[in-house]
């Protein structure tokens, strides 16, 4: 297939794409990645005309559709694949007539009243979810759904996600007991504030700003290889879904952790039951910050267990859990909705 992917390729922002799209391309897929933020945020032009009172949201959207526009018919896109609400729904109707590719977008929290999202819904060739929980509010021929809705979970890539022989400031800067990365939110800050009694690093911005918090912030940005050290260098790595926007979904941050060989902590979601991972023997959970702070304290005190849960976590994050496998499943599922004068 020929897929055009576009995307946030801010590297702080989020990494699964290029994975996706590597994936893609080592089953002999042709892929090519529009950044979206890279190309528009950052281009003096259209940066330009957003400080002008005309530069409004449709003209902007407008723009880069025209910009897309070029690139799938020199890609010869049989797939669009859109990151987020990149385009209208007129724009989407317009891309498929004139390039002649299937359309689809990603749905990755469940923000079904933004914008233009139900009219996207009806209007795609497809949809991949993150959260199981939209899938049965959105499949379905009438009242605008769609049928075509595939589910796609998070996973690592056991190139970037691996276990690093770490110096001894490398311990100094990114151990500690526990390890949270990501920004301050409310609901975060009443969960995580149980843990205030333990060595608790915050890896993301705003944490400094809250006086019960403040203490434990990390302000700077954290991808890549930093991400990696503080996976393998924390003794805990909590991961936190908010519940606003994914409800059953199973975070990349779980088989990310156990691919470098490190210890995930995570809020309970319903779609770990669709993996292979068990409770209690190859990743733990919580539901409540009391259950937190409680967990936290056991597998502090009791190292071996967590060795357990790491080493059989890891051994079915690499057989199951990569980004690799998803890639194939995806492009299986995609292949479904290439009709016969697309499929050429």
């Amino acid at each position: 297939m020929r897929i055009v992917y576009v995307c946030h390729l801010d590297p702080a922002t989020s990494d699964y794409p290029l994975f996706l799209a590597q994936g893609w391309e080592a089953l002999g897929h042709q892929v090519t990645l529009v950044p979206y933020d890279l190309l528009c945020t950052n281009d003096v032009v259209v940066s330009a005309r957003q400080r002008m009172l005309c530069w409004d949201a449709p003209c902007r959207l407008r723009y880069f559709e025209r910009r897309l526009t070029r690139i799938c018919r020199d890609a010869r896109a049989q797939i669009l694949l859109l990151g987020n609400l990149f385009v209208s729904c007129a724009g989407m109707r317009r891309l498929r007539a004139t390039c002649g590719c299937a359309v689809g977008f990603i749905l990755g929290y469940n923000h079904l009243l933004q914008d233009h999202t139900a009219g996207m819904i009806r209007d795609a060739d497809f949809v991949l979810l993150h959260d199981s929980y939209l899938d049965p509010v959105i499949r379905g021929t009438q009242y605008g759904r769609n049928p075509n809705v595939f589910h796609f979970m998070g996973a690592a890539d056991p190139n970037e996600h691996r276990p690093l022989e770490l110096t001894e400031a490398d311990r100094q800067r990114y151990g500690g007991d526990v390890a949270f990365i990501g920004g301050y939110t409310g609901y975060r800050e009443s969960v995580l504030a149980s843990l205030a009694g333990f060595d608790l690093r915050l890896w993301g911005p705003d944490w400094e700003k809250r006086p019960g918090l403040a203490r434990f912030a990390r302000r700077e940005p954290v991808y890549g290889l930093k991400k990696t050290k503080i996976y393998c260098a924390a003794r805990i790595v909590v991961n936190l879904q908010e519940p606003e926007k994914q409800i059953n979904s199973f975070n990349s941050r779980v088989p990310e952790i156990l691919a470098c060989g490190g210890f995930p902590l995570t809020s309970y979601q319903k779609d770990t039951e669709l993996t292979p991972l068990v409770e209690g023997q190859s990743v733990v959970s919580f539901t409540t910050p009391e259950e937190l702070r409680d967990k936290v304290a056991h597998y502090l005190d009791h190292p071996t267990e967590r060795a357990a849960v790491i080493r059989e976590g890891r051994r079915i994050v690499l057989e199951h859990l990569t980004w690799e496998k998803a890639a194939a499943k995806l492009a299986r599922d995609l292949e479904t909705v290439l009709g016969p004068g697309r499929r050429s």
